[in-house]
């Protein structure tokens, strides 16, 4: 497995670790008060991991390592 992919799949977990810790302190997954906090966070973590996993796929697709 390529550390592009370790990378992804760890700021994926990242991710959803937070929203379980937010939601296990908030008793809410999204709070509009505390946006720039966790959501945030949240959000570049997920995406990050996301575009990390679709971007290797298909470099390896493409058969362009």
């Amino acid at each position: 497995m390529e550390k592009t992919n370790l990378i992804g799949i760890a700021f994926i977990i990242i991710g959803f670790i937070m929203i379980l810790h937010h939601y296990i302190s908030c008793q809410r997954i999204a709070d509009i008060s505390d946006i720039a906090n966790h959501e945030f966070f949240e959000a570049i973590f997920l995406t990050a991991g996301a575009t990390l996993l679709i971007s290797t796929y298909a470099k390896q697709r493409s058969g362009n390592k």
